[in-house]
């Protein structure tokens, strides 16, 4: 395997993109262009690098990796080179296996104040990767998050719009005041993120939602905002109102998922 390409697929993880192998896992002595273990990687925006051969079969498997890629489920494809129609005339067969892989979740918390502590923790444990943005060293230290993969200390609003928001982002705002929160739902309320959400009463989602449509913002990006967030189990402590945010944000990446039938008559 040509070291590049892992290297490839590590530079995608990094920057929260999703990618597929395809690799040759049979193919007949004659008749194929490429061997068994000829790796291509494919990403989500169709770009790919390497190849297992090239024509219109190789552009079958970089469509078969987007499929998987969306589904995130591997699948065994066959191609002919028999010369028969929408085939090559090469004389030969291979298959290729097409494998996927998810970037991992990445959770920005805004705020390093008594909930963003047990929310860290909590997101650690269902495997996020963790980002905490404060503007208080004493807050944002290494010795208060052990466990988290990034600490910056700066300005909430600044520092955020520094960081590359995608679709396996994930955005909560716990900062020590509602301008701070304010400023940092505005930099990513346009963003692909998968989820944004606020702490919040009722009274002050009226009030930013206001401010927001003042300011041009329209109700298709409102509707996306969690505010306040989290799922209503009576939370009471920092602790249970982690829990209750990370419910909501499980439910919203596991959404093609929710409603389950082993979920069902309970």
């Amino acid at each position: 395997m040509s070291l590049d390409i892992l290297y490839k697929a590590l530079k995608a993880s990094q920057k929260g993109q999703n990618y597929a192998f395809a690799t040759i896992t049979e193919a007949t002595l004659k008749g194929t262009p490429r061997k068994m273990g000829a790796k291509m990687i494919v990403f989500d925006d169709g770009t790919s690098y390497g190849t297992i051969g090239g024509g219109r079969n190789e552009k079958a498997a970089i469509a078969e990796c987007r499929k998987a890629i969306n589904k995130q489920k591997p699948a065994t494809v066959t191609y002919n080179y028999f010369g028969r129609e929408g085939e090559s005339v090469c004389g030969g067969q291979m298959k290729v296996f097409i494998e996927p892989f998810k970037a991992s979740e990445h959770l920005i918390i805004c705020g390093a104040g008594h909930i963003a502590l047990p929310l860290s923790a909590v997101a650690k444990i269902l495997g996020f990767k963790v980002t905490i943005i404060d503007s208080r060293p004493e807050f944002a230290n290494k010795s208060r998050f052990p466990h988290v993969d990034k600490i910056i200390v700066g300005s909430h609003a600044n520092e955020l719009a520094k960081i590359p928001i995608v679709n396996n982002s994930y955005v909560c705002i716990v900062t020590q005041g509602n301008e701070y929160d304010f400023e940092c739902l505005k930099v990513v309320i346009k963003s692909p993120a998968a989820y944004i959400g606020v702490i919040s009463s009722k009274p002050k989602r009226v009030k930013f939602f206001g401010r927001l449509k003042n300011a041009g913002i329209e109700d298709k990006y409102l509707k996306r905002v969690h505010i306040p967030m989290g799922i209503d189990i009576g939370s009471q402590t920092p602790e249970e109102i982690a829990v209750s945010i990370m419910a909501e944000i499980v439910a919203v990446k596991n959404k093609n998922y929710v409603g389950a039938d082993k979920f069902k008559n309970k």
